[in-house]
């Protein structure tokens, strides 16, 4: 989540830069593989989807109400804005209906983790050279759904996959060697780009790095501050871009911004977090919760949000 925050603020800061580029060809791949590594698919079909949409209310209303804010703001609204914030969400607000979209398809599908996954390679791949895999948000006819409702099923499903998948040390070697060949290459296609060379490029770079989750979820770093962006991401998600907007229409750029942005939205989350009417629609857990979380193992927090 943190290096979503600067990735957006160096979007808006210096779009074009080596930076931003690389962090196009890792960010939201990695996001989205890491949803799927982290959702239980078997507690999930055990509910029906009236239990289901219910369960996932603490992320449907702070996104509905974000979205709201954001179209208000910028847009006129009319009767299409329902359907739109699905099919079409706007600026960063697509990341929750995509995910919500994959959850319940593959809740509904029945189908096993490989052979979803072998349903979304080829159809994933062929969405990335059909529409690109820049993270742009333009589109190509007026009907068409964002795009990535049909370029990310890849690292969705191949993050579901991991997840039952026993870490292989012996595999670490090459994951790292093929991840640094992704690695070089999208650096390189900063210079010369090329569409269809940058789907390759991605896929070399973050397919290892999904797989290497498993390894990863074991390295214990105690920092409550990136613990509370962790815990709290979706109010850090859904606001940061707000709060930049508010700051440049204020004369602000460069380090100012980053830095004003930052401090209100550590003051915006610790005043909000005392406030148990303004948790849930602004996308705040329970402190009370996390606070239960923080006393046990860290092998038994990781269980308790999995199945969350």
């Amino acid at each position: 989540m943190i290096l979503v925050i600067l990735g957006h603020f160096s979007e808006l800061t210096s779009r074009h830069t080596f930076i931003v580029w690389l962090g196009f060809g890792f960010r939201m791949p990695m996001l989205i593989g890491l949803t799927g590594y982290l959702f239980n698919l078997d507690h999930a079909r055990e509910m029906r989807l009236v239990t289901l949409v219910r369960h996932y209310h603490r992320l449907i209303i702070p996104w509905l109400v974000a979205s709201i804010v954001y179209v208000v703001l910028v847009q006129p609204v009319d009767w299409r804005l329902p359907l739109e914030l699905i099919v079409r969400p706007p600026f960063h607000l697509w990341f929750v209906p995509v995910m919500l979209a994959f959850i319940l398809i593959a809740w509904g599908c029945r189908l096993r983790r490989g052979q979803m996954l072998a349903i979304a390679v080829p159809a994933s791949i062929a969405a990335m050279y059909a529409f690109g895999v820049g993270h742009g948000i333009e589109q190509y006819s007026p009907w068409m759904p964002d795009r990535r409702y049909f370029i990310y099923p890849i690292y969705f499903t191949y993050g579901l996959w991991v997840a039952r998948r026993p870490p292989d040390p012996a595999k670490l070697p090459y994951a790292i060697i093929v991840s640094l060949i992704g690695l070089v290459w999208w650096s390189a296609l900063y210079r010369q780009p090329a569409p269809e060379a940058e789907v390759a490029a991605e896929l070399l770079l973050c397919m290892p790095l999904i797989g290497m989750l498993p390894r990863v979820r074991r390295i214990v770093v105690d920092f409550p501050s990136v613990a509370n962006v962790g815990r709290d991401s979706l109010f850090f998600y859904l606001w940061h871009p707000l709060i930049f907007g508010l700051c440049a229409a204020a004369g602000l750029s460069g380090l100012p911004m980053l830095a004003v942005t930052v401090v209100l939205l550590a003051l915006g989350w610790a005043g909000i977090a005392r406030v148990e009417s303004l948790r849930g629609i602004l996308g705040i857990r329970d402190p009370a919760r996390s606070a239960r979380i923080g006393t046990i193992s860290p092998d038994e927090a990781l269980t308790m949000r999995t199945a969350a």
